[in-house]
C-alpha cells in the first residue's frame, strides 16, 4: 500500500474552531500531498497528525483502518498570533517534523518528505495547479482546468492555450469553500467538441459552458 495522504487535526478544539482550523490546514497539507512522491508502506495510506497541548500520548502512534495517527504538541495561542504565511509555515513545520519522526519509527525513507517540504516552501505556499488538460483535435491548442486552493477559498478556471503556451481564454468557472468534499464534487470535465470549441461539463455530462477560441485565433 502506498502512502499518499496527510492531515493535521486539532482534535481537542471545539467543533466549529476545529473545522476552521482544518480548512486552513488543508491548503498546506494538500499542497504537500501534491508534491509528495508516494512510498510503499506496510498497509498505511494516510497519516493523521493529532495536534494538542501537553498530553501523555505525545510522540506515540495509533493505527487503524490503514491510517496511522501521531500525537504532536502544538502551541495554538502562538499560532493564532501569526500572519497568514507564518501560520502556514508553522503548520508545515509541524507536519514535516511529525513525518520525520514517523520515518524513524516506521523505517520510511526521508527524502520524499524532504523534497515535498522544500517545494512547498519554494512556491511560498501558493497552491495553484492544473488538474486536467486536453489537446485540441489538431494538437494546436490545449484546454486546462486550473485551480487555486488557499485558506479562504477554492477557485476553478478554464484556460485555453495555443501551442506556444499563450493563454487565449481564461474564464472563472466557480468558487467554493476550501473543503475538498465540497469542491471536488463540483469539478467537472473538459472536452473539445470541434477545432476551436471546448465544452465544460459536469460529472454526469451536463453542459455547463462552451468556450470558443475561433474569434481569438482568426486573422
Amino acid at each position: 500500500m502506498k502512502l499518499t495522504e496527510f492531515s493535521l487535526w486539532a482534535f481537542k478544539l471545539e467543533l466549529g474552531l476545529a473545522r476552521k482550523f482544518t480548512l486552513f490546514s488543508r491548503c498546506v497539507c494538500a499542497h504537500f500531498e501534491r508534491h509528495f512522491v508516494p512510498i510503499e508502506t506496510d498497509g498505511i495510506y494516510r497519516v493523521v497528525v493529532k495536534l494538542c497541548g501537553p498530553d501523555e500520548r505525545v510522540g506515540t502512534t495509533e493505527s487503524s483502518s490503514s491510517v496511522i495517527k501521531y500525537y504532536k504538541t502544538f502551541d495554538f495561542d502562538y499560532f493564532e498570533g501569526l500572519n497568514i504565511i507564518a501560520k502556514k509555515r508553522f503548520l508545515l513545520d509541524a507536519l514535516y517534523s511529525s513525518l520525520i519522526s514517523l520515518c524513524d519509527m516506521e523505517g520510511w525513507p526521508k527524502s520524499p518528505f524532504h523534497e515535498a517540504y522544500e517545494r512547498v516552501i519554494r512556491e511560498n505556499f501558493v497552491n495553484i495547479y492544473t488538474i486536467k488538460s486536453k489537446l485540441s483535435r489538431n494538437k494546436n491548442m490545449s484546454a486546462e482546468l486550473v485551480v487555486s486552493h488557499d485558506e479562504e477559498i477554492f477557485n476553478c478556471f478554464i484556460v485555453i492555450k495555443d501551442k506556444d503556451g499563450r493563454a487565449l481564454i481564461k474564464e472563472h468557472l466557480f468558487s467554493e469553500e476550501p473543503d475538498e468534499f465540497i469542491f471536488n464534487a463540483r469539478i467537472g470535465d473538459i472536452r473539445w467538441v470541434d477545432k476551436t470549441t471546448v465544452r465544460y461539463q459536469s460529472k454526469d455530462k451536463k453542459e455547463l459552458g462552451l468556450f470558443d477560441v475561433g474569434y481569438v485565433t482568426s486573422d
